[in-house]
């Protein structure tokens, strides 16, 4: 309960200047992608979280729910184009858009076009 009340302090905070706006992330279970994710969804967005692995999606989600922030997450792995359309579609499914899009997933010789063509799925 202190957790939450203190994620509602925080919020209150840094205000509501992304409430209702939907944003997605690759590589968001820890480190800089995590820290942006928290603090898009303190101030009001619907974060949609994601990493390769389950149990850092399931821990990531768990812990932005504690802090009031409204998060669903999955996994996946931005060279796989089922996973990148996985994501999306969780996306719209559960909120009905995408507002932004932090592409947080290191770069790789093969990772590169995953990214072009995951920005071109937006269009």
């Amino acid at each position: 309960m202190l957790c939450r009340t203190l994620a509602m302090s925080s919020a209150y905070k840094f205000g509501k200047r992304l409430e209702n706006k939907v944003c997605v992330f690759t590589a968001s279970t820890e480190g800089i992608g995590f820290a942006i994710a928290k603090r898009l969804g303190l101030e009001g967005g619907k974060i949609v979280v994601s990493s390769r692995k389950q149990k850092n999606v399931d821990d990531a989600v768990k812990e932005l729910k504690n802090q009031g922030i409204d998060v669903i997450g999955t996994t996946c792995h931005v060279a796989n184009a089922e996973d990148r359309k996985k994501l999306f579609d969780l996306a719209f499914e559960k909120y009905g858009a995408i507002h932004c899009l932090v592409s947080n997933a290191a770069v790789n010789p093969s990772g590169e076009k995953a990214i072009i063509s995951l920005i071109d799925q937006l269009k």
